[in-house]
């Protein structure tokens, strides 16, 4: 309440007064009066003063502008996963992949040379061939994962993470299977000395 609203107030009283056939007024009533009048300013809130409202929108720009730069982040960090998920998974199936041609090109090389030997390496190309259908496997399921992730009720998003993790695993299992092959055949390998 501003010193007019007080005074408008204070005017409409007085006549409600005078209306009521009230010709004189005691002090101790008015006294009274104003004292219930600035009893109620007190539990106004007070007005922001023009530096409180420019600090107040200062406050309320920076809050924004800290915002856009996390979610600028986050979107970057997205990126950069993303990024970073699909060379994981073509170094996978380039690794897998370029084991089993090299593992078919050897056994066409003993199927004229050695044919015996040529079950031998067998196992290899199927652990070989088995990591690029891991890698495959991975590559749908971050696919789906995508999929749910930009749906929008609760489940989809469980699902998404779901699917996620899915991806992930079969990933390591491809890389597991890189490994396990890369054994098989130097055993082979070792076995032909």
């Amino acid at each position: 309440m501003d010193a007019k609203d007080f005074a408008l107030g204070l005017r409409d009283t007085f006549r409600e007064l005078q209306n009521k056939g009230a010709t004189t007024l005691e002090t101790a009533k008015l006294v009274a009066y104003l004292n219930e009048a600035i009893a109620s300013m007190d539990r106004l809130p007070s007005q922001p003063t023009t530096v409180e409202m420019e600090l107040y929108k200062a406050n309320l720009q920076k809050r924004i502008e800290e915002l856009k730069n996390v979610h600028s982040h986050q979107v970057e960090m997205f990126r950069a996963v993303i990024t970073a998920g699909q060379s994981a998974l073509r170094s996978a199936f380039l690794m897998n992949g370029a084991a089993a041609i090299a593992v078919l090109t050897f056994i066409g090389n003993l199927a004229n040379n050695d044919p015996q030997r040529i079950p031998s390496l067998a196992p290899s190309l199927t652990v070989f061939v088995s990591g690029v259908l891991l890698v495959t496997v991975a590559s749908g399921a971050t696919y789906l994962s995508q999929w749910f992730y930009a749906h929008v009720p609760k489940w989809s998003r469980y699902t998404g993470h779901t699917f996620n993790f899915l991806a992930i695993v079969f990933a390591i299992a491809s890389y597991c299977a890189f490994g396990w092959g890369i054994h098989d055949v130097y055993t082979v390998f070792v076995s032909y000395a």
